[in-house]
């Protein structure tokens, strides 16, 4: 293509030909500016000139532009391209605008400048535009744009109180939020030394801490005093940021958040953390915390009583957790009364409370137990009915049995364990012999967390007899545990211990999963029909998914339903709408519900008719007696009686002699179980003597 020429002013140029057509080149093919030259004709304009730039941004060759007009080019577009023109030529100098135009599907920015020329002679006028591709400038200085926004917004809509201070201090500019905070229009802050808003006291740590991040960089402070405009006393956080700008800083901002509601939480879970919800007195944390500060601060006798309520657990199984709560409360109420200055009350765990006397001597330790003593010679009144309940204490001496609050109770605890076992005996101080005779309870219960880990769990089976053909259709499992340190330990021992701690709920349902194993290897073998009765603490009983755990197990070794009896307990059954509830959900499930140590507890005659029982189990000690004891023979009969008239079937407990065999058989009682017919024997064992039977 032949390069274009400036043909309308050839002859008016002060250049040669040949510098004009250098000029022309250059123009032309190497200036990335593009230049369009436009000639005014009939109130529009005409392309006249368009170097190769040009034509790459209007995508045109070079004969289809020159003589052509504007509107036959640019369309809708020429209107506001000719008014621009037309302002330009009404200017004594250059007017230079910018356009976002999409080129080829790409966004690209040009600016344009235009500059108006004319031609005296002939009076012709023209417009000299010359474009520049400015995408790239344009580009970076949205991309600042867009940062100063997100951090104008980042500032402005901050829920915390942004401060701009100046070197010495002195705020510059503040967001909404400080305003909030400060409770002071954003115009009023400004210009103000930041001091101002704090207290004298507080004021020269805040200078301190502007210069700090000057010197060293971010840092902050928690719970800072502070105050608003309208004299209200508050509490903030603030971390202080130094404005860096070319590589030094220019001032800080201050970030504030109002921490005075999370001081007052944290205030509040203190509270929590070191004092027992039920009672409100001091907690085993708060008894920890005060011993290590006697500790440090004093050498000074102090005494700490251990005090346990006698047959709390019992109370609380009959009466229900509610009423045992409330009688906690009561318990709590009356231990208050006797704190001097200085001392302090603490409980411990469910019936168990501290005292913390400071500054005392053995004989007034001595007279202190006795007055706490004499607070339980009046009843308790719970649901407007009196009960009495009797305490015993145990003492240890701070600093000659202990200085670390664990030691201390754990010898308090030791006093008192030994004067539970002494008869009539109900105050005790600790001393050295006690720790061999005392038997380490902490030890015993760590290792009774790892029993089922290490297999030393296991269940012994004894056999529930037909009195009249002596045919074996149901067994009770019994749990054993062999410690590889205390041996073997006695359930009486480890149960209390486990339904203290939680424990008997991981194992119970580990009985359950080995009886119901053991369903199935029996069966397996050919013993069939046998039921296993499983023994169910009250504390088991109550977990709201007890009915999902038999389930699992159930599912697990696909086992009949029918083929599991489940024995709970009279004080299981003291909540009556809990308890028929669950009862419900494991006949719906079809296992078999018996009642275990029947006639002991507090029972009510409605047990046995609203609830879905199958099996009443007499006592063993009704058994024992039969006899010799017309009581016991006659309420053994009557039990028996009473069960065949509800449909029921009876075990009978404790079974050692064959007259009890006879005096059972003759009252038809289904069923004896005791060491008459077979102690507790292993799985394997008890494997052998039914296939023997079979």
């Amino acid at each position: 293509m032949d390069t274009p020429r400036i043909q309308s002013f050839d002859d008016k140029m002060n250049f040669s030909s040949h510098i004009f057509d250098m000029l022309s080149v250059i123009i032309t093919e190497h200036i990335a500016d593009a230049v369009f030259i436009m000639e005014e004709v009939d109130g529009g304009f005409k392309y006249k000139y368009a170097n190769q730039a040009a034509l790459g941004i209007v995508n045109k060759k070079i004969e289809d532009l020159l003589d052509k007009t504007l509107q036959e080019v640019m369309g809708s577009m020429s209107g506001r391209l000719i008014n621009l023109y037309r302002h330009a030529q009404s200017l004594d100098k250059d007017f230079r605008y910018r356009d976002l135009l999409y080129v080829n599907g790409e966004r690209k920015y040009y600016e344009t400048n235009l500059s108006a020329l004319s031609d005296a002679d002939s009076r012709r006028r023209y417009i000299v535009a010359v474009v520049r591709d400015v995408t790239e400038e344009e580009n970076e200085k949205n991309k600042l744009r867009n940062l100063h926004e997100h951090y104008q917004s980042i500032i402005q809509h901050n829920l915390d109180a942004v401060l701009t201070l100046s070197e010495n201090g002195v705020i510059t500019s503040v967001n909404e939020a400080a305003a909030g905070t400060f409770a002071l229009e954003t115009e009023r802050l400004v210009d103000q030394p930041v001091t101002s808003l704090f207290s004298n006291r507080t004021s020269f740590n805040v200078k301190s801490c502007i210069q700090k991040a000057i010197k060293e960089g971010p840092h902050e402070v928690h719970f800072v005093p502070a105050v608003t405009a309208e004299g209200a006393a508050i509490v903030v956080h603030t971390k202080f940021v130094p404005i860096i700008v070319q590589g030094h800083a220019k001032g800080v901002y201050m970030i504030v958040r109002d921490a005075t509601s999370e001081q007052e939480t944290k205030e509040k879970m203190n509270f929590l953390y070191s004092h027992d919800r039920l009672t409100g007195l001091f907690n085993r944390q708060a008894f920890g915390h005060q011993i290590d500060e006697l500790s440090e601060l004093t050498k000074d006798t102090h005494a700490v009583l251990c005090l346990d309520l006698d047959n709390f657990k019992k109370l609380n199984n009959t009466l229900g957790f509610n009423a045992g709560d409330e009688l906690l409360k009561k318990v709590a109420g009356r231990l208050r009364t006797l704190l001097n200055e200085g001392d302090s009350l603490y409980r411990m765990n469910a019936d168990e409370f501290v005292y913390l006397l400071q500054q005392t001597t053995h004989n007034k330790t001595k007279e202190f137990a006795d007055h706490v003593l004499t607070l339980f010679q009046q009843p308790f009144n719970i649901n407007e009915q009196e009960y009495f309940v009797s305490a015993r204490i145990g003492i240890s001496i701070f600093p000659q049995d202990g200085i670390e609050s664990e030691v201390l109770i754990n010898r308090a605890a030791q006093a008192l364990h030994t004067v539970k076992k002494a008869d009539g005996s109900v105050v005790s101080f600790y001393h050295n012999e006690m720790t061999q005779a005392f038997p380490d309870k902490m030890i015993m219960e760590t290792h009774l967390r790892r029993a089922i880990e290490l297999n030393e769990l296991s269940l012994h089976y004894q056999p529930q007899v037909d009195l009249q053909n002596g045919e074996i259709s149901s067994i009770e499992a019994l749990l054993r545990w062999n410690n590889r340190k205390f041996g073997a330990v006695p359930p009486s021992e480890f149960i209390t211990m486990a339904e203290e701690n939680g424990l008997i709920h991981p194992i119970g349902a580990w009985v359950i999963d080995q009886a119901c194993q053991q369903l199935q290897t029996w069966s397996l073998q050919g013993i069939n029909n046998i039921r296993i009765a499983v023994n169910i603490s009250p504390k088991q009983f109550a977990q709201t998914d007890f009915d999902q755990v038999i389930m699992n197990a159930l599912k697990k070794y696909h086992v009949d339903a029918s083929l599991l009896e489940i024995e709970i307990t009279e004080s299981a059954m003291s909540n009556m709408n809990t308890t028929l509830i669950m009862l419900k959900k494991l006949k719906k499930i079809g296992v078999k519900i018996s009642v275990d140590d029947f006639g002991t507890g507090y029972s009510s005659l409605n047990y046995l008719r609203l609830f879905p029982i199958d099996i009443l189990k007499i006592d063993q000690s009704f058994v024992r007696e039969i006899q010799s004891e017309h009581k016991d023979a006659a309420i053994t009969k009557t039990i028996i009686h009473l069960a065949h008239s509800l449909g029921l079937e009876v075990v009978a407990e404790g079974v050692e002699e064959m007259a009890q065999v006879l005096f059972l058989r003759k009252e038809h009682c289904q069923k004896g179980q005791g060491y008459f017919f077979s102690k507790p024997l292993p799985s394997a064992e008890m494997e052998r003597k039914l296939l023997d039977i079979v």
